[in-house]
């Protein structure tokens, strides 16, 4: 027996044929390794690839950003010189009713919108707002006053 597996060994030494066959997967891992080897370049080369897009998409997203902040500060100093422009027509609308007469003005603020007259009366001296709301009806009165006291004190209007 120790004869025939002696022989067997040295038939399969002479035929590499045979070899490849009989080794089974010790053989096979060293065949693979071109093919590994070229799947190692492969992935690398994707992921290469995948990198080289990732820093394009991070240029351009840098890129947004940079202009949305621009566009963002734009649009702060709009909204400031707005705001500016609204103080501005305000003032212009106080000075408008402190100079009408007591009961003309106090007539129009009747009509108003709340906030604008709350506005108004706001801008107004202690005196000149007091004549005013004393020629409008008692109950627009109070609601001004209340309004004007909650604008005064930075409480939020109902």
């Amino acid at each position: 027996m120790v004869r025939q597996a002696l022989e067997t060994s040295v038939a399969h030494a002479a035929d590499p044929e045979a070899n490849q066959t009989a080794s089974g997967p010790e053989n096979a891992t060293t065949n693979d390794v071109p093919a590994n080897a070229t799947d190692n370049r492969n992935r690398a080369a994707e992921l290469d690839k995948r990198e080289a897009d990732l820093r394009t998409l991070e240029h351009e997203v840098d890129a947004k950003l940079k202009e949305l902040k621009a566009m963002e500060t734009k649009i702060q100093k709009l909204l400031d010189s707005a705001t500016v422009i609204q103080d501005e027509k305000m003032l212009h609308l106080v000075d408008v009713y402190s100079n009408m007469k007591p009961k003309q003005a106090g007539q129009v603020l009747e009509t108003l919108d709340e906030t604008i007259a709350v506005n108004i009366l706001a801008g107004m001296s202690g005196r000149k707002a007091g004549e005013i709301l004393s020629t409008v009806t008692p109950a627009k009165a109070a609601t001004l006053s209340e309004a004007l006291t909650r604008f005064q004190t930075g409480q939020e209007q109902k």
